[in-house]
């Protein structure tokens, strides 16, 4: 139920960055731009913005509620279990469906963090002769940002805590546990500097 949550907010709590400097972006407005992102057809008041929060002129927060409807089965043991989604378009999505287009969704979200992290690690070992000397990420975190990197990066898109490994004074490797959450096998996440 939660990825169900989670996509409804990576669907619909926009960063919206179109909007002039001058002007406050309006409910109506980013009702309008998450339309036209075309992810699916809302009709009536399916979708409702319940606050807009503006960072400066180019960044705004669109918080939204979008009307669904959850399909649930009884499994062998009698239980409850959601077995499909329909969003305000009227289309059914299983939910093992929508796991596994989060999970590559996230997986590619946080390789992409991972490779910033990386990156920066590398400018670091540049600036200062050898990589950074930390024990654990919160500690990596704290010599990279924001003197190295403008926003600190201490989780993989799945919620949970990276993972900085040392393997003798100058190998790092960060890690995430994947989809899982257990470590140590195939859909671990690995970079290295």
């Amino acid at each position: 139920m939660n990825g169900l949550r989670i996509f409804a907010l990576l669907a619909l709590v926009c960063c919206i960055t179109g909007c002039a400097s001058s002007r406050k972006l309006t409910q109506e407005s980013a009702r309008k731009r998450i339309l036209q992102l075309g992810l699916m057809e809302i009709e009536g008041k399916s979708l409702e913005i319940r606050k807009v929060t503006q960072a400066g002129g180019k960044h705004a927060v669109a918080e939204a509620n979008l009307n669904m409807v959850f399909q649930l089965s009884r499994n062998s043991r009698g239980k409850w279990e959601v077995e499909a989604v329909r969003f305000a378009d009227g289309n059914w999505v299983q939910v093992e469906t929508l796991r596994q287009a989060l999970d590559i969704t996230r997986e590619r979200q946080t390789r992409q963090d991972l490779g910033k992290l990386v990156k920066v690690i590398k400018e670091y070992q540049a600036v200062h002769g050898e990589y950074p000397k930390a024990d654990n990420l919160s500690g990596l975190n704290d010599l990279l940002f924001p003197r190295h990197m403008a926003a600190s990066i201490r989780f993989d898109a799945w919620g949970r805590p990276l993972v900085l490994q040392r393997s003798g004074p100058q190998g790092l490797q960060i890690l995430s546990l994947g989809a899982d959450g257990i470590r140590g096998n195939e859909d671990d996440i690995a970079l290295s500097p």
